[in-house]
């Protein structure tokens, strides 16, 4: 009964309610609060997603830029390895791993191909002369018109330097690639625009066929090479197929050169002498020192074949200082006999000329043989001065300090040098024997020669003709004013006792010293033919 009453008691009903109805608002408020917390939980999970997976964006995309990157790199590589990085042309490597390819297509079809190598004419001069971007540049438009001469298949490869090739494959005879080289020597004729500068260069082209000519790459490589080599030497601008005569040229080359480097070699030349004579007196004032070779096989080897070998092998300066020193003991030999006054003319090589110290060297000659300064002329090319002006300017001045004479050798057909002769302390030119053989026949060469004397005289320079053979190139030169003649009207080279011969002794015939101004042999070129 008294439970009963208790929960009738109106102020427990109430309270139990109250707190009834309080836990739900607590309990609401904490339900509310757990959802707060967790939808700012979720906010920030999500807000953490979003940013992670930007992350994850951006990684990817700098990773597929550094894959680009790199895959680019190793194609720019791969590219470069095979390829001229300036005209973009195949290079050796590629073009070899087509020649070898093109050889088994060939051998398999039973047809032929072709190897051209072109090498460009005067390139070094265009470089020389205005500078290696407008070379540069220029090799990039000879690529291009190259290039617009083949056949879809055919490749054109930069060999390096000016030096290209061109593979023609499919060929039904040698009239195509025949045909082909000469329509790339008459595009290389054209003139080039290059950098507002008018250029104009030529082309030289070695061509070797397969099976022809050779069956393997090596083989027709070397084979193009040797004859763009004989394209060059017979003029420039024209194009040479291979033969087998090429292949004894290159082993005798070989075997020149082989020869220069032995120790043998000096027992092996001589030196011969040709006479100068004054064109007004007819004396015999000088003699040019002429170096031969007596190889044991190969008998006399002709200077213009063994010299160019002996200054590709660097042999050129030994040999040289051996010529100067023998002319010069030579002459003061001539001396000791009592024999007039007169000078010996040695040529230096532009090697020698350019990489001795070649004052001293002759210094140390002259001291050595007792031979007078002004008994010794030096003779150096055109081109060989003025390849470095300013070293050949130091040299010369030594070398006239030392008091012996200088010529220059081959004029006009170097560089234009009429500015620079003045300042040069020089005492002859000699007129290249191009101009000389053609005085009566071309009338260019005549007004050349003619100029020649003329411009050197107004320099108070003496004027030397090489290449005399007949009376009317005589006549010519004497007319225009020449001052000294040389060749083989007047005397062919000769032995050091036909000189000794062919001058007359002084009274005192054991007498070693000879005035400076004793007078020249009174020799007629009646009586030196």
């Amino acid at each position: 009964m008294q439970r009963s009453a208790r929960m009738r008691d109106p102020k427990s009903t109430a309270l139990a309610r109250y707190s009834a109805s309080l836990g739900i608002l607590v309990e609401r408020g904490m339900t509310q609060a757990a959802l707060q917390a967790a939808r700012q939980r979720a906010e920030r999970e999500a807000a953490e997603a979003r940013a992670a997976k930007r992350e994850i964006e951006t990684a990817a995309a700098a990773l597929r830029e550094e894959i680009a990157i790199r895959l680019g790199t190793q194609s720019r590589l791969a590219f470069l390895a095979s390829h001229d990085p300036l005209t973009a042309l195949p290079n050796r490597t590629l073009l070899n791993e087509r020649l070898v390819q093109a050889i088994a297509e060939a051998r398999a079809s039973g047809t032929s191909l072709a190897l051209h190598y072109v090498d460009l004419d005067d390139f070094k001069t265009v470089n020389d002369t205005f500078g290696h971007a407008v070379g540069d540049a220029l090799l990039q438009q000879v690529a291009g018109r190259i290039e617009r001469q083949i056949r879809p298949g055919e490749t054109v490869a930069r060999m390096g330097g000016d030096e290209f090739a061109i593979l023609q494959v499919g060929l039904r005879g040698a009239q195509e690639a025949k045909a082909l080289a000469d329509r790339v020597i008459a595009r290389m004729g054209q003139p080039f625009e290059v950098d507002a500068h008018q250029v104009f260069i030529g082309a030289s082209i070695g061509v070797t066929l397969f099976p022809e000519d050779g069956v393997s790459a090596e083989l027709l490589h070397r084979n193009a090479d040797l004859a763009m080599y004989q394209a060059k030497g017979e003029g420039r601008n024209r194009c040479h197929f291979f033969d087998d005569t090429l292949n004894r040229k290159a082993k005798r080359r070989a075997l020149l050169e082989q020869a220069l480097r032995e120790p043998s070699l000096i027992a092996q030349l001589e030196l011969v002498y040709q006479p100068q004579v004054h064109v007004a007196t007819r004396h015999v004032t000088g003699v040019e020192a002429l170096l031969r070779w007596q190889h044991p096989t190969f008998g006399a080897v002709p200077p213009e074949e063994f010299i160019p070998l002996a200054e590709h092998s660097g042999m050129i300066s030994a040999i040289g200082t051996w010529v100067l020193e023998e002319s010069c003991r030579q002459a003061a030999r001539w001396r000791q006999l009592g024999l007039p006054r007169m000078s010996i003319a040695v040529n230096v090589a532009t090697a020698q000329f350019r990489d001795t110290d070649i004052p001293a060297i002759v210094e140390s000659v002259l001291k050595r043989t007792g031979l007078p300064a002004s008994w010794l002329e030096l003779e150096i090319t055109e081109t060989g001065i003025m390849r470095d002006m300013h070293v050949a300017a130091e040299t010369l001045v030594a070398l006239h300090q030392l008091g012996v004479g200088l010529a220059i050798d081959d004029f006009g057909t170097g560089y234009s040098s009429l500015s620079y002769l003045r300042k040069l302390p020089v005492d002859r030119i000699k007129i290249d024997r191009s101009f000389v053989n053609d005085v009566t026949t071309n009338e260019d060469a005549a007004v050349v020669a003619t100029t020649i004397v003329n411009l050197a005289h107004s320099l108070r320079l003496e004027v030397v003709a090489e290449g005399v053979e007949s009376a009317e190139q005589a006549e010519f030169m004497a007319r225009c004013g020449c001052d000294i003649v040389q060749g083989f009207f007047f005397g062919s080279p000769m032995g050091a006792a036909e000189v000794a011969r062919l001058l007359p002794q002084a009274p005192d015939a054991a007498a070693p010293a000879v005035t400076a101004d004793a007078p020249a042999a009174n020799v007629t070129a009646a009586e030196l033919v």
